[in-house]
């Protein structure tokens, strides 16, 4: 009878510590969990970002900058690596005359700007053109 009730007590206590471990080490994976998602978080409002379309009201070709027509009045700042064309060709800020449709992406900095990560000068393409090239 002793020896039974030794089986049974380190069974109930063998029992009791496999299931409290999985318990106390999700709660603790929990916590890195959130602890991960504020970094990420932080990293998804650096890389914030979109696209834009609309008419070049003003350019600062010594700023290097782009405001875009509209309510917002968005500013663009063009980068070095910012990839900008022209009729599908390689362009620069230089060829971007006020007044002109521009279209593109952007990404926001870690200081807020939107720099603009490709600036499309001219109306865009036709759908139709695309196809035909098939």
């Amino acid at each position: 009878m002793k020896t039974w009730i030794k089986t049974f007590v380190i069974s109930a206590i063998a029992a009791a510590v496999l299931i409290g471990s999985p318990a106390a080490s999700s709660a603790q994976d929990k916590e890195k969990g959130k602890e991960k998602g504020k970094a990420s978080d932080k990293g998804a409002e650096k890389s914030k970002g979109g696209g834009f379309t609309g008419k070049a009201v003003a350019v600062d070709k010594a700023a290097k900058t782009v405001k875009l027509s509209g309510e917002k009045g968005r500013v663009l700042q063009i980068t070095a690596s910012t990839r900008i064309t022209k009729g599908g060709n390689p362009a620069t800020l230089d060829d971007l005359k006020e007044g002109e449709e521009v279209s593109g992406g952007y990404k926001t900095s870690a200081d807020g700007k939107m720099e603009a990560t490709s600036l499309n000068i001219g109306p865009r393409p036709a759908k139709g053109k695309k196809e035909e090239k098939k």
